[in-house]
């Protein structure tokens, strides 16, 4: 017989006892017991089975080990068994299987797990026999014995007159608490393990179920038991999984202690003693495993987590041990957990990973989870976490820690970072999490204006850090009060405004940087130029840039204003020791170089533009008595081509002037380059003012080169001047280049060629004809005077030659006219023809002339103040007629309406406007012969002889009405009859061929001719 170990009976008797007593209590143990396995429990079987294993292996102090096996028996029943290490089965622990929410645990100490004595009743779910097998003994609980005693108890009752337990039995309908009644039974727990619990699971459907439940086991379960070291699932089928080294593949963080007597005051009684807390963080290494995303306490809850890792805590539990219960002992474990995630967390930063991505954002998933989250950024706040821009530097706290919002290039960052204290860096992905850590946010400016100005900073570290993120327009703007060492030794915020000095710089004299300081120039120092600079607007400058820098400028000018020239001497050192850098200098852009102050040979200070250089052209050519020659010791230290450079004159310059407007001067006072130019040329304002001749006043004549010093030519040696000008290049582009007004084609002369004209003590004629110029007799315009018979034809032009009439300028015009003698001379017609032509081809005065040559009989020309102008040949037979001078035009063309232009150029009337054109008498009519019609389709058919030709009262050889064949042609001989019917025709020019067919009909040649014609 089987010794009852565990008082089976005993606790059999007492509760048939009560329920016998009280069938209330039958129907509160079957309802409680179906609240827990239907309702509570339903789906946590291996959870509970698994808590059960772990508080049997604390309370021995060993690491427990748990097996899971799904098989089938012999019968065909399917059976679950759990079989765990640890302290085996004792009477205590019969009892509280057997009893509700009276754990044998209160007393176990920290460590275990259960504490409501419920959680048993799990089993219930999926079974109903159930047997607990230990190396003490074994009990087993049985829906069928227990239906069997109650039936048994129930016809007790009954017997005795009392049929409330049947009655209360039948209306269960076998819903009955099977777990309130153990038996004594025979079994052993599997080899290696000391306790057992063998279930036989209720169908196919509890079956399948049970499965997946395995199927699910993971890390987890090891993770919220701690007392367990191993976890062996075995399902029939299936190849074992075993579950170990749990940390092997987890990072976990555990913290425990014992709260305050007051914050349990409010637990139940059995709670009361349960004063220690303990939290389990857990993050899966590498990201692998599913995290489950709700409260373990320490088996998991319905309150969801939204934290990226595991939480195992010993928060009070609801009898429903599914939520959370609130009140102070929850608040603070829920404090102690957010601390722990807090370390946790640190604890990875500090191991190399992102901790922004363990950093809780976005909305809570529950009230629970509201409280853990806040919990866990005030913690986390406090936490170095942080990545620090500077690699030196260790992990930053958020509430110490600044991020810039628009720059987001590492290096740029990292370089800040070197030099501002927390700053940090945060990958893309991490923005909403430093947002929700209170990370300070500030712009790039902000952060640039509180980089440091002076202490041991690595400019050019930093500038080069930066560069790449200058790209970017946003982050140029943030830099812009990027703090700049100078070469003095200062540190200036901005780059805009410093220089950067070019290499062929770099070796300018010290005394030469320290005069630009004192200039105002804030030049970097060159151990910390850097394209950043430039990029953000600092001037990078060569020599040559350097110079046109308005600051030496200024110190030239105030050079210049100092009568007392107390630091002369140092700003000549210095402009030249630039000027030697930079090489030539355009003297366009740095006219003011020429008033840098130098000595004369004679010791007298002098600007540069009023010195020549010994021994060269200028020397040569210019009175030394106005440009002096520079002092041999300037020449000995600074050489020819630097003190030429600023003006000293080794040859003649050329001195442009920027931005010429005709009639408009520049400003005698002012100090830009027009005004400097200017003042330095000999009559530049009158210059200005003829050009309005030529040009309408404002045109706009873009930069004009001016050869100077024209006025300071040796009277000696004009000739050997003119001569110089023409054969340098420079020198002679600008002699020969007229100066063209913008819009339109008039040009006006060079001021060179302005200055030798109208200023030069030289012989000039207003015009002059070119050598080998044809058709222009010296009663019009005189020959190339001997003093420029040497020079070649481009800068006889320029000084005033003229090929022919049609070249002489508007404005000299009246030159050329005065030279035809006064009123009432007689003109030779070759000469008057010649400006005929002319004035035919366009060529003329610009303003209406005073005196004109005209007929004033046929075949006789004078000097006039009045005439009209002939429309056409017709009326050149009228000059004289009526005493009033006609000036013919030559035809040079059927459609080219020459007269009207003469007419107009010279404010004359037409002939026919004046003149009476009416033909008096009607003449003898006559065909035209044949040979004529044949070759001039157009020929009227008909002419008019006349014996004796008037015209308004004058006579005339010929005279035309209207044109073409229906025109009438009348004429006195042959000879108007040729002209008369040559005009008619539109062949004016072959009317010499038309009086040779006339006169001989047969004569092939004149036939060709008028056809030629």
């Amino acid at each position: 017989m089987t010794t009852d170990v565990f008082g089976t009976a005993a606790l059999r008797g007492a509760v048939l006892e009560a329920w016998r007593a009280s069938p209330a209590r039958l129907r509160e143990d079957a309802n409680t017991e179906e609240d827990h396995a239907r309702g509570y429990y339903r789906d946590r079987v291996l959870v509970e089975l698994a808590q059960n294993a772990a508080d049997a292996a604390t309370r021995a102090g060993v690491g427990g080990r748990l097996l899971l096996r799904l098989g089938t028996t012999d019968e065909g029943t399917a059976v679950l068994v759990a079989a765990n290490t640890g302290a085996p089965l004792d009477a205590a622990g019969v009892a509280s299987l057997a009893s509700l929410r009276a754990s044998s645990k209160r007393d176990a100490g920290t460590g275990t797990v259960g504490r409501f004595g419920v959680g048993f009743a799990a089993v219930r779910a999926v079974s109903d026999e159930i047997t607990v097998a230990s190396t003490t003994g074994a009990v087993r609980f049985s829906l069928a014995d227990t239906v069997q005693a109650l039936d048994e108890a129930a016809a007790r009752e009954a017997a005795q007159g009392r049929p409330t337990l049947a009655d209360e039995v039948r209306r269960r309908d076998g819903s009955l608490p099977v777990l309130r009644l153990p038996w004594q039974t025979e079994a052993r727990p599997p080899s290696g393990y000391d306790t057992a619990v063998v279930l036989e699971l209720r169908d196919a459907v509890v079956r399948d179920e049970v499965r997946s439940l395995l199927e699910a086991v993971d890390d987890v379960l090891l993770l919220a038991l701690p007392g367990l070291v191993e976890v062996l699932v075995d399902v029939e089928g299936d190849a074992p999984r075993r579950l170990a080294d749990v940390h092997d593949r987890w990072d976990v963080l555990t913290a425990e202690g014992e709260v305050p007597l007051a914050l349990v005051a409010d637990r139940p009684v059995e709670q009361r003693g349960a004063r220690s807390w303990r939290v389990t963080w857990a993050l899966p290494r590498g990201g692998a495993a599913q995290l489950p995303h709700v409260v373990h306490a320490p088996t998991p809850t319905d309150e969801p987590c939204s934290l990226p890792a595991l939480l195992v805590a010993t928060l009070p539990l609801d009898p429903s041990r599914r939520h959370v219960a609130p009140g102070p002992l929850t608040d603070e474990v829920l404090a102690r957990a957010g601390q722990a995630y807090a370390e946790l967390v640190g604890r990875l930063a500090a191991e190399g990973q992102d901790a922004t991505v363990l950093v809780p954002t976005g909305l809570a998933a529950g009230a629970v989870d509201a409280v853990l989250r806040e919990r866990a950024l005030e913690a986390l706040v406090r936490t170095p976490l942080l990545v620090p821009a500077s690699p030196q530097d260790g992990l930053v706290a958020p509430l110490r820690a600044t991020t810039v919002r628009d720059l987001t290039d590492p290096a740029a960052v990292a370089a800040l970072g070197a030099v501002v204290g927390g700053l940090v860096r945060v990958p893309p992905s991490g923005a909403a999490a430093v947002r929700v850590l209170g990370v300070e946010e500030r712009t790039l400016a902000e952060v640039v204006d509180e980089l440091p100005t002076g202490g041991d900073v690595d400019w050019p570290a930093l500038y080069a850090a930066l560069d790449g993120a200058a790209q970017d327009a946003t982050a140029r703007e943030g830099l812009a009060s990027l703090p700049v060492p100078l070469v003095d030794g200062r540190v200036v915020r901005g780059p805009r405004g410093v220089v950067l000095l070019d290499d062929d710089v770099t070796g300018l004299a010290p005394a030469t940087l320290e005069a630009l300081r004192e200039w105002g120039l804030r030049v970097v120092d060159p151990a910390a130029a850097a394209p950043l600079l430039a990029r953000l607007g600092a001037q990078r400058v060569d020599a040559a840039a350097l110079l046109a820098h308005p600051a030496l400028r200024a110190a030239v000018l105030g050079q210049a204003d100092d009568d007392d020239l107390e630091h002369a001497d140092e700003v000549t050192a210095a402009v030249l020791d630039v000027v030697r850098a930079a090489g030539t200098v355009p003297t366009a852009d740095a006219a003011w170089l020429g008033l840098l102050t130098l000595d004369a040979a004679d010791g007298e200070p002098a600007p540069a533009h009023g010195l020549v250089l010994p021994g060269g052209p200028a020397a040569r050519l210019l009175d030394d008595r106005v440009l002096a020659p520079v002092a041999a010791d300037a020449v000995e230290r600074w050489g020819r081509e630097v003190l030429a450079a600023v003006g000293v004159r080794d040859d003649l310059v050329v001195t442009t002037v920027p931005d010429v407007v005709a009639g408009v001067v520049p400003d005698d006072e002012g100090d830009d380059g027009a005004s400097l130019a200017a003042a330095s040329l000999d009559g530049w304002a009158e210059y200005v003012e003829d050009l309005t001749e030529v040009l309408d006043v404002g045109a706009y004549c873009g930069d004009v080169p001016a050869v100077a010093d024209l006025d300071a030519v040796d009277d000696e040696r004009w000739p050997e001047l003119l001569a110089h000008l023409a054969g340098t290049p420079g020198l002679r582009a600008a002699l020969v280049t007229p100066v063209r007004g913008e819009g339109t084609t008039a040009t006006g002369p060079s001021y060179t060629a302005w200055w030798l004209r109208e200023r030069a003590d030289l012989p000039l004629p207003e015009v002059f004809a070119l050598p080998g110029a044809a058709g222009l007799p010296a009663a019009l315009v005189p020959p190339v005077p001997d003093v420029l018979a040497a020079l070649d034809a481009d800068v006889l032009r320029a000084l005033g030659g003229v090929g022919s009439l049609a070249e002489v300028p508007a404005a000299r015009w009246p030159a050329v006219l005065e030279r035809l003698g006064p009123v009432g001379a007689s003109v030779p017609l070759d000469v008057a023809g010649q400006v005929w032509r002319a004035w035919a081809a366009g060529a003329g005065p610009d303003e209406p002339p005073a005196v004109v040559v005209a007929l004033t009989e046929p075949g006789a020309a004078h000097v006039v103040q009045d005439a009209v102008v002939a429309d056409d040949p017709r009326w050149w037979q009228r000059a004289g007629a009526d005493g009033v001078p006609v000036l013919p035009v030559p035809v040079p063309g059927a459609e080219d309406d020459a007269a009207a232009r003469v007419a107009d150029l010279l404010d004359l009337p037409l002939a026919s406007s004046q003149l009476d054109g009416d033909v008096v008498g009607d003449g003898e009519p006559e065909d035209v012969p044949e040979a004529l019609v044949a070759l001039l389709p157009d020929v009227p058919p008909v002419w008019w002889r006349h014996d004796e030709l008037r015209v308004g009262g004058a006579l005339v050889g010929w005279w035309v009405v209207g044109a073409g064949v229906q025109a009438q042609v009348h004429a006195v001989h042959v000879a108007g009859l040729a002209s008369g019917l040559a005009w008619a025709t539109g062949r004016w020019g072959a009317r010499g061929a038309v009086e040779a067919l006339l006169a001989d009909p047969d004569d092939g040649d004149a036939a060709v001719s008028l056809v030629l014609g």
